[in-house]
């Protein structure tokens, strides 16, 4: 997939190196020497993700956050500078960016970051965000956690061993509990009422050490 990326640096000799090394990792290009530009181009093209020096003539890459952010609600901003400070990379926070970087920063580095920063930014499906508090809710109950742990252990176990083991005499609360972990997607019940993690679960079981 090609990222559409604004670059905003007025340094020319690292302009270029940014055009060509990101040019490589098949992000699409297009750079300005200055922010006041770069959101001109902003407003009539849609992008991605902006990369933004600080420091440049006119505006700087901080002030020109809340413009870019108006006009690309979903844009992965990075803000980079070579004088890194603590204020300077909080209010490059607080005004919108999702990463400071500072220079000399890697290429390689760079390319991962960006990639990263637009992945956390792409709006999620309404389906994956049901799916996603399924899970949370499954989780947020400690004989639910409890289940995932022993059927990691013990791989396949039938409904009444699986009681035991978690130790719930209450087999209707239990049911419940099994039942919550089927429908997140977490677990799978079989014939004869033998359960066992999905592939799901099995990840989430990682998540959870």
């Amino acid at each position: 997939m090609t990222l559409k990326l604004l670059l905003a640096e007025d340094d020319v000799e690292l302009r270029e190196v940014l055009v060509e090394a990101l040019t490589m990792e098949s992000f699409d290009v297009i750079a300005c020497d200055n922010a006041e530009d770069a959101l001109d181009i902003a407003s009539e093209q849609y992008f991605d993700l902006a990369l933004f020096d600080v420091v440049m003539t006119g505006m700087t890459g901080i002030e020109a956050l809340s413009t870019l952010r108006r006009l690309h609600p979903n844009i992965g901003i990075i803000i980079t500078t070579a004088f890194a400070t603590v204020d300077v990379a909080v209010d490059a926070m607080k005004k919108g960016a999702d990463e400071f970087l500072t220079k000399p920063f890697n290429l390689a580095a760079l390319s991962v970051t960006l990639k990263r920063v637009h992945a956390e930014r792409s709006p999620k499906s309404p389906l994956d965000e049901r799916k996603h508090d399924q899970i949370f809710s499954a989780l947020s109950n400690p004989i639910r956690r409890s289940v995932i742990k022993q059927l990691k252990i013990h791989r396949k176990m039938k409904f009444m061993d699986l009681c035991r083991v978690v130790g719930i005499e209450d087999h209707t609360k239990f049911n419940f509990h099994l039942k919550q972990l089927v429908i997140s997607g977490l677990v799978i019940k079989e014939d004869g009422r033998i359960y066992s993690l999905t592939e799901q679960g099995q990840q989430v079981h990682s998540s959870m050490l």
